[in-house]
């Protein structure tokens, strides 16, 4: 008899602004099936979908059609207060960012979940203090999560997410910000909890040298799941040496790697990670694992969840064996002003649209900005013309593509008159400022503010 599967996706979409001129796919037609027990990964580069496919499973993408079930249960049709038993009892989440409070111990950031299930004081801390000892972090318990390495800070997320005792762990890129000790180190406990524990475990990742764990590997690429590999005799990780671990025995884990690498290249796919490593490496040099690091605390920084201005500075002058970038502390202070400088404009154009809408004093405002930061500066002629530009641009009565055209257009003709070069930096920054306030929708997805 064939085993029912613990979850399954048919026909799946997820599409945002649906019928706007800004309409995103972000998946298309995903149809599969996951059974009990299994340790899938899905693989692919960024922004292929992985992330959203593995939120939606968690009922968290709510922008979903098409059917998806777990453990017989239909997510997309499930009401708020049935996705938060879901989300609190089906399935445990583990983040890059490990998202501890961090103001609370680490004992009370893992007993968290079940405050919100009632469950008794002398039971939770029970269950907290297993959790702790079996994920060596017990002697923690008291400290703030800011005082751990990031290893020990994922070790914790991962008692925390277990602490409810969930049958299905779901995994975003949960090592992307530990250095190659520490990520071997969380990659085997989550592949232990899967042979062990008989935990069903969804690993999302970018990075090739993982999928030989998995039993199957979902490869996705523009939001279609375009492959399924099956492997047939997965690796665990304390049978050999880490694949990114130097060793001895280097030429045959570099054997290891390349076939992987040839086993799972689908669609191209390890050819696009390659590419987006060249391509970082070339215009940054930094490498996309680092860029998606520094994205990660500057993301932190725009939410305003909690300052990560010296902690983006300690990582970039931080010593690579210890996981950091290794630039000196002159290169480190001057990229963390500048990222810092323009997270904080942001902020502040956010702050000035919250209290007067779409009025002339927040046009001029971002105007000003605009060419303070790029350095970009308007001519007198043209200034009424780019606070028209700009203010289309926020009714949505234009796109980034229309900007561009319009500030490269010449002042006779109506436009600001800029250089290509100048048009392109101008319009790009003009669009990080709109995303800050109602990510870029055109005019029937937003509610203007009353102009003053």
């Amino acid at each position: 008899m064939k085993q029912k599967p613990v979850i399954s996706v048919k026909n799946l979409d997820v599409t945002y602004f649906p019928g706007k001129e800004n309409e995103i796919k972000a998946l298309r037609n995903i149809n599969l099936e996951i059974n009990h027990g299994e340790f899938i990964i899905f693989f692919g580069p960024s922004g292929c979908g992985k992330s959203t496919l593995l939120y939606a499973i968690a009922g968290l993408e709510r922008n979903v059609t098409g059917n998806l079930k777990v453990d017989d249960k239909p997510i997309e049709s499930m009401k708020e207060k049935e996705i938060e038993r879901h989300y609190q009892k089906t399935i445990g989440m583990i983040f890059q960012a490990f998202y501890l409070i961090p103001s609370i111990s680490v004992f009370d950031n893992i007993m968290l979940p079940q405050v919100a299930l009632k469950v008794p004081l002398r039971k939770r801390k029970k269950t907290a203090k297993d959790l702790m000892k079996y994920f060596g972090v017990y002697e923690q318990a008291k400290k703030l999560p800011t005082e751990l390495s990031g290893g020990q800070q994922q070790r914790v997320a991962i008692s925390r997410a277990l602490i409810n005792d969930p049958n299905i762990i779901l995994a975003d890129e949960p090592v992307g910000n530990l250095d190659s000790k520490s990520a071997r180190d969380v990659l085997g406990l989550i592949r232990d909890l899967n042979i062990k524990k008989k935990k069903t475990v969804i690993l999302v990742t970018h990075d090739p040298s993982h999928l030989s764990i998995a039993d199957r590997v979902f490869n996705m690429k523009d939001g279609e799941l375009v492959d399924i590999k099956v492997n047939e005799n997965p690796r665990f990780l304390d049978e050999k040496k880490d694949l990114n671990e130097k060793s001895g025995k280097s030429s045959d884990a570099k054997q290891t790697i390349y076939k992987d690498a040839e086993k799972y290249n689908a669609s191209g796919l390890l050819q696009q990670y390659q590419a987006r490593q060249i391509v970082w490496e070339v215009l940054s040099g930094f490498s996309a694992e680092e860029a998606e690091h520094i994205e990660d605390y500057v993301s932190q920084s725009i939410i305003g969840k909690e300052d990560k201005k010296q902690m983006l500075k300690d990582y970039l002058d931080q010593d690579e064996k210890k996981g950091g970038v290794g630039l000196d502390k002159r290169s480190a202070t001057k990229i963390t002003r500048q990222v810092m400088s323009l997270t904080d404009n942001i902020k502040e154009f956010r702050g000035t649209y919250e209290k007067y809408g779409n009025s002339k004093k927040t046009t001029m405002f971002l105007r000003k900005k605009l060419s303070s930061i790029t350095g970009v500066i308007f001519k007198t002629a043209a200034l009424k013309v780019v606070d028209e530009i700009i203010a289309d641009r926020i009714y949505g009565n234009t796109d980034q593509i229309g900007v561009y055209e319009r500030l490269d257009m010449s002042i006779k003709k109506g436009g600001a008159g800029l250089d290509r070069r100048d048009a392109r930096r101008v319009s790009r920054l003009f669009e990080l400022f709109l995303l800050s306030v109602y990510g870029g929708q055109n005019k029937d997805t937003i509610k203007p503010k009353k102009n003053i």
